[in-house]
């Protein structure tokens, strides 16, 4: 994910209900701007949500409180804005020649925001994440990557739900548990930890070697979207390392619902367009149980296919409507 990046403005449209407001297209993203800043076909900074930005001169105006300055999507006088478009001049001049799509997040000093992971969940870590066995699980938002979403669409496609709780991945070899991670390190066993508790949940007698990866869910995590009574585990992801493959979503359905007996991700739609517009709206109106926005959605193809970076090929939408905790 790049956390900045240089880009040209594709679009300038008017907007809808203000008119010294105008809305910037960038990649898949749109963007709220005051009207005459930017123009169609200039070359910008361009930076995404769910990143930290630092405190500095030209991000002084998000700046409320003592909290660091969290990019999250904003809705304005009726019309969504996702990121935020700055001039070039931000940058360091050596910097400002970079070709079109560079990373500039670390020059500009840029963060992720990363989400805290609860105390119930946090445990003692026994070491780094197991790569060499599987990916962290992170997806990529559709938004930033228009080749990845024309690539992932030109198959026939699954929409899945994606839940908004804690990124829990174990490992199972010979038969045995070897491994339960949150989403950056591998956590020592322990009974009172939720990573542990989903994974000793898992009927694994019948499994000898795969990775397992999901979303953890439960009291204490995110609010408990699910208002559930105890820790549980949703699967969305299984590689098979005695084949080297993952499985497709009907084979790790049966999966789990055969061999492990848990849950998985429910499917949301197959009857996917080609236009992000369209998944965009799709994922605007998944809903929890309650009926509150959920996080939104994962698109994949339904034959399984790896990416260069070893992670199953797709990508995410959020819910513009989605509030996280």
């Amino acid at each position: 994910m790049k956390l900045a990046s240089i880009e040209v403005i594709k679009e300038i449209l008017p907007h809808s209900n203000a008119d010294s407001l105008e809305l910037a297209k960038v990649l898949g993203w749109q963007v709220i701007v005051r009207k005459g800043e930017f123009k169609a076909g200039q070359s910008v900074v361009f930076i995404p949500i769910d990143t930290i930005l630092p405190d500095a001169e030209w991000s002084a105006f998000l700046k409320k409180d003592d909290k660091p300055i969290r990019l999250k999507t904003i809705r304005l006088r009726g019309e969504y804005s996702q990121g935020l478009v700055q001039p070039l001049s931000i940058l360091p001049e050596h910097v400002r020649g970079w070709q079109e799509g560079a990373d500039v997040g670390g020059e500009i000093g840029v963060k992720k925001y990363e989400k805290e992971i609860p105390a119930c969940l946090s445990g003692e870590v026994a070491g780094t994440f197991p790569s060499h066995l599987a990916p962290k699980t992170d997806e990529d938002n559709g938004l930033s990557h228009p080749e990845i979403v024309k690539h992932t669409l030109s198959k026939p496609c699954i929409a899945t739900l994606k839940l908004d709780g804690s990124s829990c991945t174990i490992v199972v070899i010979d038969g045995k548990i070897a491994h339960v991670c949150s989403r950056n390190l591998s956590l020592k066993e322990s009974d009172r930890n939720g990573f542990w508790i989903v994974a000793k949940k898992l009927a694994i007698s019948g499994i000898s070697n795969c990775v397992i990866q999901g979303e953890l869910m439960g009291p204490g995590v995110q609010g408990n979207q699910l208002k559930l009574t105890e820790p549980t585990l949703f699967v969305y992801q299984i590689r098979d390392l005695n084949e080297g493959r993952w499985l497709n979503y009907i084979e790790m359905a049966g999966a789990c619902d055969q061999l492990l007996k848990c849950n998985w991700v429910p499917i949301v739609t197959t009857a996917l367009e080609h236009t992000v517009e369209w998944i965009q709206d799709v994922a605007d109106s998944v809903k929890l149980p309650d009926g509150k926005p959920a996080e939104g959605i994962v698109v994949r193809p339904i034959d399984m296919e790896v990416m260069g970076i070893g992670r199953p090929l797709g990508f995410k939408i959020i819910n513009r409507n989605y509030k996280d905790q």
